[in-house]
């Protein structure tokens, strides 16, 4: 009888061990629903120019979500205005908190990069057009660092971050009668 209830442990040992790892690879997460998806793109009562300063005097915003300025042309980070012209790219360096994906109650970590577009509508208008660029989500992993295994998700933009990026830049303008931001209930 002993023997059975040592091979008992063991089979029982193993599949959960087996249990385990199966969840944490499949992801086991959930995500929370938006009932209307948020702007990716806004017209601003600004001329390109003043977009242009209120983009990249928005940095302490960027690094609060650990994203920095970069221009892909010419291979640097934005510290100026006149660093680029119609595009730039808004890159991270560190994975933030999503907003509408979860595993136990608790964000996964997201990961993503945005390409900000602005389109000189007329003298005193400026569209400004967030996309997004290879959104994923950290699903599973172990290790320090970058040693390990990681398993990352692609998933569609949420649309929140991107029109946090949209607000910023009409905070920064003074931009009026902006929409707020719908989240996940």
């Amino acid at each position: 009888m002993n023997m059975k209830n040592k091979k008992i442990k063991w089979i029982c040992l193993v599949l959960g061990i087996v249990l385990v790892l199966c969840v944490a690879i499949k992801g086991c997460y959930y995500e929370k629903k938006l009932d209307n998806p948020n702007l990716t793109s806004y017209i601003f009562n600004a001329n390109i120019e003043q977009v242009r300063i209120a983009i990249v005097n928005n940095d302490e915003e960027y690094e609060e979500k650990h994203l920095y300025l970069w221009s892909e042309v010419e291979d640097k980070e934005i510290t100026s205005h006149t660093d680029f012209k119609k595009e730039v790219l808004l890159a991270r360096f560190d994975d933030i908190e999503s907003k509408i994906y979860f595993r136990f109650g608790k964000p996964l970590l997201y990961t993503v990069e945005f390409n900000i577009h602005l389109d000189s509508i007329s003298e005193n208008k400026t569209r400004v057009e967030i996309f997004t660029l290879e959104p994923k989500i950290f699903i599973f992993g172990f290790g320090a660092g970058h040693i390990g295994i990681n398993r990352e998700k692609e998933v569609p933009p949420s649309t929140i971050e991107e029109y946090e990026i949209l607000l910023s830049i009409g905070e920064q303008l003074g931009e009026k009668g902006m929409p707020p931001c719908n989240y996940p209930k």
